[in-house]
């Protein structure tokens, strides 16, 4: 306690010198917070709006004759399905950021045969970029999501193959078909539904039946997923890593027998790569910032112990141990640029908040989303921000101290500890 105590008293001997270490502690963090959340925020923003242009490679069985522009985003209408295993195979390629699987099966929908896709919400990257209005909350097993020319608000409860299912949000209209005119389910909603589906008698009894009468009520009963088998999808879209190649990646996925690969838009995803090499560029900037404080303060906390050399020797002369005065001097770094981080948060939000006011609203009338970090996430950064500045003022002073304990009180106390 009376080391902090002495360690604060320092810290006001000197206040224009405290001043202006704080203010520079707090201009480089301001500086290096807000570039790293602005570089985080936009290259969100953009990739999801990338993301919404589709995959980079689709995987597909072999025999599927597939329509590009269509499977950008979504899987289209075929009997043809792969193992749902070969997810975790495209997943443990290296380059391969997400696999996303869609499995595609035909259902009734208020007495209305339509497209249902099941998706994994934990990995999509193609259909959740496109709500136009949903629940806060998670996708249910018992939800759905609409296409954008399929009816249904948020919040109504519809009949999927007799069984009730509520519309959890909306989609966008995309102008691809397969995606507005279906409806979006997960996969555990899938099994879900169709494991009630061939538990209903009727259903199972119209299943029987189709085959010697074809009437229209037992039919549409006989769409509800007759064939369906779990562990199967349709389809892989992949999402690229940003320092991928397309080709390497293709020549890998090759290797698995029975699949093969469609190439989306190859400029749009050399631009979504070269957004995420941007943003580590930005954290390279704020390193950079980190390690010119770090130069700083160590340069700084040498003077500032050369020139307490006499008063350290009757310290020591009165009995304090090294410890003590690198305790002392490292209590003094972490004070000031400790007190540095917390003012640079401040300043580093109100750079944000400018930023978000002008060039943020730019790029949202541009349709690019300002994708601002969670609060926890907002809150995790604020106080790995002031550790960091603790930590680079404890790093910086460390040196000074280190090197003056080494001294013996004689020779601090007359000058001696600098030649």
């Amino acid at each position: 306690m009376l080391l902090i105590r002495l360690a604060a008293q320092n810290l006001g001997r000197r206040r224009l010198r405290t001043l202006f270490l704080g203010v520079a502690v707090a201009l480089a963090v301001g500086v290096g917070t807000a570039s790293f959340i602005t570089g985080w925020a936009l290259s969100e923003g953009i990739t999801a709006s990338f993301s919404r242009m589709g995959a980079d490679l689709i995987v597909v069985p072999r025999s599927t004759l597939v329509n590009i522009t269509s499977s950008l985003l979504t899987v289209q209408p075929t009997d043809e399905t792969l193992d749902a295993s070969v997810v975790g195979r495209l997943a443990g390629i290296d380059g391969i950021a997400r696999a996303a699987p869609q499995r595609l099966v035909r259902a009734v929908v208020e007495g209305r045969a339509v497209s249902l896709i099941a998706f994994d919400p934990a990995v999509d990257f193609t259909v959740q970029t496109w709500a136009r209005e949903q629940r806060q909350s998670p996708i249910g097993a018992s939800e759905l999501l609409a296409g954008g020319r399929v009816p249904g608000t948020v919040g109504e409860t519809l009949s999927v193959c007799r069984r009730p299912m509520e519309i959890h949000g909306r989609l966008a209209k995309t102008g691809v078909g397969p995606f507005d005119e279906s409806y979006f389910i997960t996969f555990v909603g899938l099994d879900f539904l169709a494991a009630l589906c061939s538990q209903d008698p009727e259903v199972a009894k119209a299943v029987k039946d189709v085959a010697a009468d074809h009437a229209a009520h037992d039919k549409e009963l006989a769409l509800c997923m007759p064939d369906y088998t779990p562990g199967k999808v349709t389809a892989i879209l992949l999402q690229l890593a940003p320092t991928a190649r397309a080709e390497q990646i293709k020549f890998a996925i090759s290797q698995i027998p029975g699949v093969k690969v469609v190439e989306g838009n190859s400029v749009l995803s050399s631009s979504r790569q070269a957004l995420r090499i941007l943003f580590v560029g930005i954290a390279a900037f704020s390193v950079l910032v980190a390690l010119a404080l770090l130069i700083l303060v160590s340069l700084l906390f040498s003077a500032i112990v050369q020139e307490r050399m006499r008063e350290i020797g009757l310290l020591r002369a009165m009995g304090a141990r090294p410890s003590h005065v690198v305790a002392m001097v490292l209590a003094e770094a972490a004070m000031i640029t400790g007190l540095g981080g917390l003012l640079g948060i401040v300043l580093g939000f109100a750079l944000l908040f400018g930023f978000a006011r002008s060039l943020g609203f730019y790029f949202e009338t541009l349709g690019v989303p300002f994708s601002w970090p969670a609060v926890e996430v907002l809150a995790g950064i604020c106080a790995a921000v002031v550790a960091v500045s603790i930590s680079l003022g404890i790093g910086g002073a460390l040196y000074p101290a280190w090197r003056v304990r080494r001294l013996e009180p004689f020779a601090l106390i007359h000058g001696e500890g600098g030649r």
